[in-house]
């Protein structure tokens, strides 16, 4: 377990939380949990629904190619309500982070604006994903 200094160090870490306010980002360690999973363990299934946002502490979280993803996971998938494009899963060292529910993430960018513009700055996931959705 991670106590909440260990959080809002690891936070300041990552882009977009390292642009907020001290205040700003002792509310989110606050309500921040943290799950540990195994190598190779599912973190979401193409075709399935995200409900946390994880923020990576240590290992990292990789597509089915293997490719390590960036330190932010489930943003796409919780704003835009879709399905994931591809499986997410922890790489071969596993994955510590930090976790926010679905109900307590938009409660947060609700309270951050700056996380949300973050958010938007942050590459999403599968530029296709989104192409997918639009009717020629």
């Amino acid at each position: 377990m991670l106590k909440l200094a260990e959080k809002l160090v690891a936070l300041h870490g990552v882009f977009p939380f390292s642009t907020l306010r001290p205040e700003e980002l002792l509310t989110i360690a606050t309500a921040m949990g943290v799950q540990r999973f195994a190598p190779g363990q599912v973190i979401c299934p193409a075709g399935g629904a995200i409900s946390r946002l994880y923020v990576r502490v240590e290992g990292a979280a990789v597509d089915p190619a293997g490719t390590p993803m960036q330190a932010v996971i489930g943003t796409t998938i919780l704003l835009t309500g879709k399905p994931a494009p591809f499986a997410i899963s922890a790489g071969p060292e596993g994955l510590l982070a930090l976790s926010l529910p679905r109900g307590k993430f938009y409660t947060v960018i609700n309270e951050c604006p700056a996380l949300l513009v973050g958010f938007f700055r942050m590459p999403l996931l599968g530029v296709d994903y989104l192409r997918d959705s639009v009717q020629p």
